[in-house]
């Protein structure tokens, strides 16, 4: 016997199917409905289940730019579905028909899929999903930091240039906070004004009633991390995130007057540290913008961890639907086609002044 069904944030179903598989913060519904007021989303999760095993999807519904639907997109991060430890290639394409049929019941025309590069690196079976279009694609490659030996073998594995810059720090009186007021304070302002300089899109500009919601309604699973100069001040600070074994590096910033010193390579190597002292089994950096090989990817990779593959998932849903929102895109943005935007679904593309 199975049964799909599609949950509110506050069912309890949720929580109860996460506590069947491996999880991360981005699983979480408090974490979706977080995202959900940033974009102006409604949180659910679908939830497939049968004898033996359970799917546990998240996601944010909208209306389609069109009005001829809704589509869907999993919470910003490594959001992919998720399955019973041990769940068979069987069972996983059954739950993938599954979602493809609930989704055509409640007029989704799309979906958006983050998958997570330790929990499910690749979607497999999505090519014997037998109707809908299902595209799965290697959107670039992610860093780990390494966590085990001890500090002393580590660094000097660590590329030459983060070495010296994390011993100037220590020997100027720089420290390592975490979890304190101060540093929680402080981080706003600093992540913002980073934004600024590096000429981030709006979309990572986010609230203090956001960042505040960040830090109260999911208290059990984020901390604050922080450099601060031997005068007390904070020179640059990190938020981080801890479940199942696995730490995440999500949000950072350094204040424009202290990016010389490069405080944030002291602020990782303490996060290793911490991560080591707490059991963590996983300190997941992330990747480049857009995941590409960048600066931001080089400054990660060379605290000298594992590269992963970050993968997507697009799927249409309803192609009659799909296309006649493409073509209202197209009207609206004065252009023949969108093939060629690189946006997914590709009616959501930016065009003139948006």
């Amino acid at each position: 016997m199975s049964l799909s069904r599609f949950l509110r944030a506050d069912d309890p179903s949720w929580m109860q199917a996460l506590g069947q598989c491996e999880y991360d913060i981005y699983h979480l519904p408090a974490y979706a409905s977080l995202e959900a007021v940033w974009i102006k989303a409604e949180p659910v999760a679908f939830r497939f289940d049968n004898d033996q095993y359970t799917m546990l999807l998240p996601l944010l519904l909208r209306p389609t730019p069109g009005g001829f639907g809704f589509d869907a997109v999993t919470p910003y991060g490594y959001s992919s579905p998720v399955f019973t430890n041990g769940a068979p290639l069987e069972f996983m394409i059954e739950a993938l028909r599954a979602y493809q049929t609930a989704a055509l019941e409640i007029g989704l025309i799309t979906t958006f899929m983050r998958l997570h590069p330790i929990l499910l690196e690749d979607l497999r079976g999505i090519a014997t999903v037998s109707a809908g279009s299902w595209t799965q694609t290697a959107r670039g490659v992610t860093v780990t930091m390494p966590l085990v030996g001890d500090h002393d073998i580590w660094i000097r594995k660590v590329a030459g240039g983060h070495r010296l810059a994390i011993r100037r720090l220590l020997r100027y009186g720089s420290q390592f906070i975490i979890d304190s007021d101060q540093a929680w304070n402080a981080f706003p302002d600093i992540y913002r004004s980073t934004m600024e300089r590096v000429g981030a899109t709006k979309s990572y500009y986010y609230s203090d009633e956001y960042l505040a919601g960040f830090r109260h309604k999911l208290s059990d699973y984020v901390h604050c991390g922080a450099v601060i100069d031997s005068s007390g001040v904070v020179m640059c600070a990190g938020l981080f995130t801890s479940v199942s074994g696995i730490l995440q590096y999500h949000l950072s910033g350094t204040k424009k007057e202290y990016a010389k010193h490069a405080p944030m390579k002291l602020l990782l190597s303490s996060m290793r540290n911490w991560a080591q002292e707490h059991k963590i089994k996983h300190f997941h950096l992330g990747g480049g913008l857009g995941s590409v090989k960048d600066s931001l990817y080089e400054f990660k990779q060379q605290f000298g961890g594992e590269t992963l593959t970050f993968r997507t998932v697009s799927v249409v849903h309803d192609e009659e639907a799909y296309m006649r929102e493409c073509l209202n895109w197209c009207a609206h943005a004065l252009v023949g086609s969108v093939e060629s935007n690189g946006f997914f679904p590709p009616y959501r593309a930016p065009y003139g002044n948006s």
